[in-house]
């Protein structure tokens, strides 16, 4: 497969979940991939004994320097940029807003959305360069519904859409397209973690079923809905918030 031939991108999150599965699939369907993210030996893993073309670099997406270094890197491994994906985050449940510290709620924005803004700034120079690209931001559908106790989450996740939408403005003179996407609840080792802590899937509503509404979704499912989001195909797709959540929020509970 060669869809995505001779374009490079850069996966934030790539250790694990769907920024794994997105750098995984996207480098099978051509592309050379630049991961970076933390869990260094898990991320050291998705490109072991894999062709050239598929990098890892353990990077703390909060700090301005090692992004800008991670950019650097990427440039020097590569030469250009053409799609950035911007899947790393955190989740953290069971807790109304008045019961959060400080530091978790800066946390959970410094990860979900800060680093998306740092990403961003750094490379979108390259994209820049290269006569234009595309951005795909992770959201959930916590940006539109949630539930009780994860009011840091879902604030950071409505800004991710929020900022998804202003650069989308902002850089169409630049011929870069900038979407989100609002995930449901997928095999990820956070979201199962999550699910875990609330009783289970069935204690949320969700299912495995293939055949049913509202189920948990493979992460190679979201992988391939971001291929398309930055691939040729998308070409008259900005500014827009994709929902890729198995009908999770079409349906009335």
């Amino acid at each position: 497969m060669s869809r995505f031939a001779g374009k490079t991108v850069m996966v934030t999150g790539a250790a694990t979940g769907i920024g794994r599965a997105t750098a995984e699939y996207l480098h099978a369907e051509g592309a050379n991939v630049y991961g970076v993210g933390l869990d260094g030996e898990e991320g050291r893993a998705v490109h072991a004994g894999k062709e050239p073309g598929l990098v890892f670099r353990e990077t703390d997406l909060t700090d301005t320097a090692a992004v800008s270094g991670a950019v650097a890197d990427l440039e020097a491994n590569f030469g250009r940029l053409d799609a950035v994906v911007n899947c790393a985050g955190i989740y953290a449940t069971g807790k109304r807003l008045e019961q959060l510290s400080d530091a978790e709620w800066e946390r959970t924005l410094a990860v979900n959305l800060t680093a998306i803004f740092k990403v961003c700034r750094a490379s979108l120079p390259m994209l820049r360069a290269a006569g234009g690209g595309a951005v795909v931001n992770i959201a959930s559908v916590h940006a539109d519904a949630t539930v009780p106790g994860v009011p840091a989450y879902a604030a950071s996740k409505a800004g991710v859409v929020g900022l998804s939408t202003q650069m989308a403005l902002d850089y169409a003179v630049d011929h870069i397209r900038v979407n989100a996407v609002l995930v449901g609840s997928v095999a990820t080792r956070m979201t199962l973690d999550g699910l875990e802590e609330a009783g289970g899937a069935e204690a949320m509503g969700l299912s495995f079923d293939r055949n049913r509404i509202a189920r948990i979704a493979d992460p190679r499912e979201i992988a391939t809905a971001i291929g398309f989001l930055i691939s040729d195909d998308a070409s008259f797709i900005t500014g827009s918030a994709m929902r890729v959540d198995g009908g999770l929020l079409a349906r009335l509970l």
